[in-house]
């Protein structure tokens, strides 16, 4: 008996060691089952010890480092989901008639915030339009706006702020398309345009097939040689989904897979590593459609979010001539490099209800977006008045890559703003640091019409041309 009582004494206290055995020390170590970064080391994160509680950052890393934690949790899961028929997963959560969902949100309301998005939205069209190119903003429904019928028990969704956001666009003028209405009506229909269980968060390749081509016919009003996608385009199927995405929670559900028939050209990797993006948010694309080229097709500039970066842009990739894609979130307050440096027919915002917050869209930054007026209205103007001068161009330096060019000028750093002109393209010079100022253009660009280039500044209401 004693031998026994030692035995399963020392089986507990191998239990309780195997975990802090297997301690994660993995710097930038990610959650495969809840999709997140774990918490830094306290100690070595270079964490501003004055404006953090240790006792709180050792707690969270002590948790999340644990090891065999990821198993844990799923077996934890597992039990509940088995026996009691609950998700306690940390992402999702389930609702009625077996349909999940992300873990439900705290209702929001309607705020200072999205009165500074739709500004920021209305700035981004005013820029398009200034350079004669069309825009459009598109705002994609949650799966709990759109399936608000199957939430849980008790859960009551408010999303009444859309309306009042959409009420703000209107007030500007902004041209834009809700997806929220047609989804809504398809399910009704009794179409699946989001599945049951698989992928909570986003729609599914047919919801994405009728939201893109919401977004193509909106475009099509403006941009005439766009037409929409027709099913016979594209190979239809189903494949079938064992595990919920970024979780080991198992599932088993048939779910619509759409292929293009019809090949396009990649370019994304003569551009990946030159092209700025922000370092939490580097989704990008260049796709070519060369029979959609000969037709008349447009260049179009899209930022998106995951819904279009998971299911939506074969769509887009079928029906474009050129489809240059870019993350959008903090991407879209530097829409004057994206839109410079590839010349679109046409731009497309794109973005998800549940993205409309700080976390995603960075408020302070939103409310200092301060986009450059075109060149050629400012010289006519300051002409006008007779307020241009005249002088010679030095300092600007140019660093050749495979693709593109980085062009660096030291200017006034009390500049207004400050362009740069090639042949009968315009540049708007970005201030990295006070008084220097960069773009970025195509190599073949700067080859050919680099004998002919200015810098415009403007400030105090003068336009000084360097030639």
């Amino acid at each position: 008996m004693k031998k026994i009582k030692e035995a399963v004494l020392l089986l507990f206290i191998l239990i309780l060691l195997l975990p802090l055995c297997a301690f994660n020390w993995e710097p930038d170590a990610v959650s495969a089952i809840d999709n997140r970064r774990l918490a830094a080391n306290p100690f070595t994160g270079g964490t501003d010890r004055e404006e953090r509680d240790l006792t709180d950052d050792i707690e969270a890393f002590v948790s999340d480092r644990l090891g065999l934690r990821d198993q844990m949790i799923l077996g934890y899961t597992l039990l509940n989901d088995r026996v009691f028929g609950k998700m306690v997963h940390p992402s999702y959560t389930y609702g009625k008639e077996g349909y999940v969902f992300f873990k439900i949100p705290q209702n929001w309301t309607y705020s200072k915030y999205h009165e500074d998005f739709a500004d920021l939205v209305k700035q981004m069209e005013d820029y398009c339009k200034e350079r004669s190119t069309p825009f459009l903003f598109v705002l994609n429904p949650s799966k709990m706006s759109v399936l608000s019928e199957y939430l849980p028990e008790g859960v009551c969704y408010d999303n009444r702020w859309i309306g009042q956001f959409l009420s703000a666009l209107d007030e500007r003028g902004v041209t834009y398309i809700s997806n929220m209405e047609l989804l809504k009506e398809k399910a009704e229909a009794g179409e699946f345009v989001f599945n049951r269980k698989y992928d909570a968060g986003h729609w599914n390749a047919l919801g994405a097939f009728y939201g893109v081509n919401h977004i193509l016919s909106a475009l099509h009003e403006n941009v005439p040689a766009i037409s929409v996608n027709i099913r016979s385009e594209f190979d239809i199927s189903e494949t079938l989904q064992t595990s919920l995405p970024v979780s080991e929670f198992p599932i088993r559900e048939m779910t619509p897979v759409f292929s293009l028939k019809q090949e396009t050209e990649d370019r994304t990797g003569e551009y990946w590593d030159e092209v700025e993006r922000d370092a939490s948010y580097q989704a990008f694309g260049y796709r070519v459609n060369p029979k959609r080229l000969q037709e008349g097709a447009p260049r179009a500039l899209v930022f998106q979010g995951s819904y279009m970066n998971g299911q939506g842009n074969i769509f887009l990739q079928n029906a474009l001539g050129e489809y240059i894609f870019v993350h959008d979130y903090q991407n879209v307050m530097n829409l004057p490099y994206y839109y410079n440096l590839f010349q679109p027919d046409c731009v497309v915002f794109e973005a998800a209800e549940y993205t409309l917050t700080d976390a995603y869209f960075d408020w302070e930054r939103m409310k200092a977006v301060d986009f450059n007026p075109p060149l050629r209205r400012i010289i006519q103007e300051a002409g006008e008045r007779g307020k241009i001068e005249n002088s010679r161009l030095t300092d600007l330096r140019a660093e050749q890559g495979k693709t593109l060019t980085k062009l660096t000028w030291s200017g006034d750093p009390k500049a207004e703003y400050v362009w740069l002109a090639l042949g009968e393209y315009e540049y708007d010079f970005i201030e990295r640091e006070p008084g220097v100022y960069e773009a970025a253009v195509e190599n073949s660009s700067w080859d050919s019409l680099k004998s002919d280039i200015r810098v415009a500044e403007l400030k105090d209401g003068f336009l000084k041309i360097y030639k």
